[in-house]
């Protein structure tokens, strides 16, 4: 376990774990509330969490590499494979080959898949 700045050379008391756990255990829980809402928004408008989270990361960092995006979406490889093909198929996104290393594939987000990002946030913090 890692030791809190501060805290070098003395333990963890059981009240501090206790409590260390309590505040994990709530922040847990809130992300996964705040998932499912967000993903009941989506699915009314056809997306699911993981495309949503897809677009959002291109539109902070265009021209991603999939390992890149997989990485900064914490999505495993075969379903970012199948959100990346859905998107595509939309239109959203495109893939390109890199210029310097023709090995590699780069995703970017499209005009329309900025448009219909800019609608889904809307969406989204309006809930």
């Amino acid at each position: 376990m890692r030791t809190p700045p501060g805290t070098v050379g003395r333990r963890r008391t059981d009240v501090e774990s206790a409590m260390a756990a309590a505040v994990l255990r709530e922040s847990v829980l809130g992300a996964r509330r705040s998932s499912r809402r967000a993903g009941d928004v989506l699915r009314t408008e056809g997306f699911t969490l993981d495309e949503w989270l897809v677009l959002g990361t291109l539109e902070d960092a265009d021209g991603l590499t999939m390992s890149e995006l997989r990485e900064a979406t914490v999505t495993d490889k075969a379903t970012l494979g199948r959100r990346v093909d859905s998107l595509v198929t939309r239109a959203l996104v495109y893939r390109e080959v890199d210029g310097l290393d023709r090995r590699v594939i780069r995703v970017f987000l499209s005009a329309r898949g900025r448009d219909v990002l800019s609608r889904l946030t809307t969406l989204l913090a309006q809930d």
